[in-house]
């Protein structure tokens, strides 16, 4: 396997920070975010991991069909071309991917789904929606790693820090709002226990006291000593 270096932080943020318009993607968002996963896509061919060179160039191609559905004036000739290169580019992904890749390319397709809602929920503030989505993508990422070592932790490094760090700027985001602590908290059981884990095991997961004024908890109903409670229970 060649050397493999991590792609760059500024190109899987830009991947997942396009600004949705009116609750849905617009089209020079949409033409953004598919040509940033064929360049991730390329890249990681160049390391010849084509199981993740597959997820990107597959998710970009589904990109570029929705664009052509939801826009389909905008730049018909440039997507056109695009399409059709991306189908030869996945067709060598296949060819070239080992017996048993398949499944990882499937998961990180999964995955490159998963950061990506919950960034743009996030970029429009609905922070508990998208510290769903990324509390997965945490909990996605780190499973691919652990069940594919050889060569993936160096190559998603820089991936595997951007979503740990915007899935821990969600959780404090959504902490502050009202009734935010426990919202967080039902979040984190509902998946851990989807995943059969304990809460604590979660790589989203910070045992970091919630202090007096931030719990969250606006009502006489939730006192900060039963949400502590409650928290010590599960965690």
């Amino acid at each position: 396997m060649n050397r493999l270096f991590p792609i760059s932080l500024v190109c899987w943020a830009v991947l997942f920070s396009a600004k949705p318009v009116c609750g849905s993607e617009d089209a020079e968002s949409r033409w953004l975010h598919a040509y940033m996963l064929v360049q991730t896509g390329e890249e990681m061919a160049g390391q010849t991991l084509w199981p993740l060179a597959l997820a990107n160039y597959t998710a970009a191609y589904s990109q570029f069909q929705s664009l052509v559905e939801r826009h389909p004036g905008f730049q018909r000739r440039l997507v056109d071309y695009r399409i059709a290169d991306l189908k030869e580019r996945i067709a060598q992904a296949q060819e070239s991917m080992a017996s048993g890749d398949h499944d990882l390319a499937l998961h990180y397709e999964d995955l490159i789904e998963t950061a990506h809602v919950g960034a743009q929920r996030r970029y429009a503030l609905d922070f508990e929606g998208a510290y769903r989505h990324l509390v997965r993508a945490n909990w996605q990422i780190e499973e691919m790693i652990e069940r594919h070592p050889d060569g993936i932790a160096a190559a998603l490094a820089k991936q595997r820090a951007f979503i740990a760090e915007i899935t821990r700027r969600t959780r404090e985001d959504l902490i502050r709002e009202p009734d935010g602590a426990l919202r967080v908290h039902n979040i984190e059981k509902d998946f851990a226990a989807t995943v059969a884990v304990a809460m604590k095991d979660l790589p989203s997961f910070s045992d970091e006291p919630i202090a007096q004024t931030e719990t969250g908890m606006s009502s006489a109903l939730f006192p900060d000593e039963w949400v502590r409670q409650v928290r010590a229970q599960w965690y």
